[in-house]
């Protein structure tokens, strides 16, 4: 039991920052107020420093490609409709990307099968520390990984294979949805149309990698047909005021990395939307995510500068890297913000690292414990 004292507590809900202490009882928050005493309790002074939560990475491969990105786990290629894939068993926390992660301020990931494929598998919640991969499992099977851009097509068309097109794409994702509702797995097992039960049901999102307008106009068309499925878009370069289901909130959106060197897309997104439909309440989670999934480990951090450089406040880039990302991928009882009930998943640093380049990490903390004071094992086995 401990008392974060005298920090200045952003709850990443979009609320105005106080001045407050934050009470810790069993890995959990257990009260958040001004002047909190407690006799039982160790004192942590953090006199004017900035308590955040934990930023969440929406969709990522950290831990997932090997040193020189030669080891790829994350990116089974040899068909374009793998539903039945799932991340957990690509993840590896001695992985060389993954590496205290939480020194940039990250404390938890969704970690996804690279977007190659139209159907390309399960993403999972890690933790950024922990002994083992299963010890810092958050959630399983958080999201189905879609995508309807460019990847696919250049994966397969040189093999002459089907997608070839952005049309082959669409075709093959609908195809296997409605495969999926004739399935009868009393009748015969399949694993594809087994993976995408929970989809079609609602219970599971459907996080469709878009990076054009085209790609994204199609994949809400297409959605028509099946209209218990939860899409968000991911990617979404072009996002514009057009997209009424994104101003209305029914259709979220995780905005892809503007940091890659390598892609065309980050230059294309226009910030003035992106402010006007965060004002009539649009969901849009910030990541270093997109058509390549770029995993260096300060990306999502970077990416939340350049939101607040366009004119996107400072509480609103929070909330986008931390609460709305933890709603999206279905772990916001648990974590996501500074809120008395909910895992102590949370960062002090010395200036809010959105605003100020001199911002410096100096405890971060997942369930209560600072992991910046432990060791870690030399394996994770």
């Amino acid at each position: 039991m401990f008392i974060l004292k005298n920090g200045v507590v952003w709850d990443g809900l979009n609320h105005d920052p106080v001045k407050a202490d934050i009470l810790v009882e069993n890995g959990k928050i257990a009260k958040i107020a001004s002047d909190i005493e407690c006799s039982q309790a160790k004192v942590v002074p953090v006199d004017g420093c900035m308590v955040l939560p934990g930023f969440i990475d929406s969709l990522n491969v950290y831990g997932c490609r090997g040193p020189g990105w030669g080891v790829n786990d994350i990116a089974e290629s040899t068909d374009p409709v793998l539903p039945q894939m799932n991340a957990v068993f690509a993840f590896d926390q001695d992985g060389m990307n993954f590496q205290e992660i939480y020194r940039y301020g990250v404390t938890a990931s969704g970690i996804s099968p690279m977007p190659n494929n139209v159907l390309a598998g399960k993403a999972a919640v890690f933790y950024s520390y922990g002994r083992h991969p299963y010890e810092m499992l958050l959630k399983e099977e958080a999201a189905q990984v879609a995508s309807v851009s460019g990847a696919a097509k250049k994966l397969y068309g040189p093999q002459n294979k089907m997608p070839m097109t952005r049309m082959g794409s669409f075709s093959l994702l609908k195809e296997a949805f409605t495969k999926a509702q004739q399935y009868n797995k009393e009748k015969e097992y399949e694993p594809k149309a087994e993976a995408l039960i929970p989809v079609l049901q609602g219970q599971t999102p459907l996080f469709v990698n878009c990076a054009t307008k085209p790609e994204m106009k199609g994949i809400l068309h297409m959605l028509q047909d099946f209209p218990q499925v939860k899409p968000v878009l991911t990617g979404a370069f072009c996002l514009d005021t057009s997209f009424e289901e994104v101003a209305a909130g029914q259709v979220p959106v995780i905005l892809g990395d503007l940091t890659d060197a390598f892609s065309p897309y980050g230059e294309m997104v226009d910030f003035a939307a992106v402010k006007e439909l965060l004002a009539k309440g649009a969901v849009i989670a910030c990541s270093s995510c997109g058509d390549r999934s770029a995993s260096g480990k300060e990306s999502l951090l970077w990416n939340g500068i350049q939101w607040y450089k366009h004119g996107i406040e400072a509480n609103q880039v929070l909330r986008a890297m931390t609460s709305t990302p933890a709603r999206l991928l279905g772990v916001d009882r648990l974590t996501g913000s500074l809120e008395v009930g909910k895992n102590a998943d949370m960062v002090v640093w010395t200036h809010n690292p959105i605003c100020s380049y001199r911002a410096a990490v100096k405890a971060a903390y997942i369930k209560g414990e600072n992991i910046l004071e432990k060791e870690r094992y030399a394996s994770c086995w």
